[in-house]
């Protein structure tokens, strides 16, 4: 028990809760490798992060940003997903690694709808201080990959590669140009019961990979985030 405190203690601000559970239950090994699981995977970003921030000082851009991921940290890991790492304005989450999941698609967009609903609550709040409200773009895609400890001995994080990666990664970029906040492939909305609340948005091409069929999403009206 002792040693399972220390390693909470110096890790649970580096790794996601369900990698450290595994870790603690000797089920996940710490060194490098990984193995091919099915995962749906979590591409999000602030839209025009970089306008927004322009006239911020450094210490209020990291503020801003610190308050919007506490929210995007509490949806992911409320829905069983794993954040394998924050990039800039950007976060990649994993969901069905490292627990199995039969539907991870089903728990990604359930994280993805109380993304923007906790968005609501935040941007009320930066109204309410005379401030923009911000919107961002979640991409979902939902396949094989290699999920396990990839980098080096000396450093290394607990992240996926592979197509459903990359692909996941493609469409959150689609966001911009097709006016949803959700923007999801075939594949994940075929794992969704609420297919029917889906958008078709037709087949999209996307940079290095063929095109894709995707579909959007958006919440109702009342979404604080959704100017563009």
């Amino acid at each position: 028990m002792g040693e399972r405190r220390r390693l909470r203690a110096a890790f649970a601000g580096y790794v996601s809760p369900p990698v450290m559970q595994e870790i603690l239950q000797r089920r996940l090994p710490v060194g490098l490798g990984g193995e091919l699981r099915h995962v749906c995977m979590l591409f999000a970003d602030i839209r025009g992060f970089t306008t927004l921030s322009e006239g911020l000082a450094p210490q209020a851009v990291i503020a801003l940003l610190n308050r919007y991921f506490e929210q995007v940290n509490q949806a992911i890991h409320g829905a069983g997903g794993t954040i394998s790492c924050f990039m800039g304005d950007g976060v990649m989450a994993i969901f069905g690694a490292p627990q199995s999941m039969e539907k991870p698609s089903v728990a990604a967009f359930a994280a993805a709808r109380v993304m923007l609903e906790a968005l609501q609550g935040l941007n009320a709040e930066l109204q309410a201080e005379g401030r923009a409200p911000i919107a961002i773009g979640i991409g979902l895609h939902v396949g094989e990959a290699i999920v396990g400890h990839l980098g080096s001995q000396a450093r290394h994080d607990y992240s996926a590669i592979g197509d459903a990666v990359n692909v996941a990664s493609r469409i959150e970029g689609l966001t911009k140009e097709l006016g949803h906040p959700v923007v999801c492939s075939q594949a994940v909305v075929d794992e969704l019961a609420e297919s029917h609340l889906f958008t078709d948005l037709g087949l999209q091409a996307i940079k290095g990979h063929s095109p894709v069929q995707v579909w959007g999403w958006k919440p109702g009206p009342l979404y604080c985030g959704s100017s563009r």
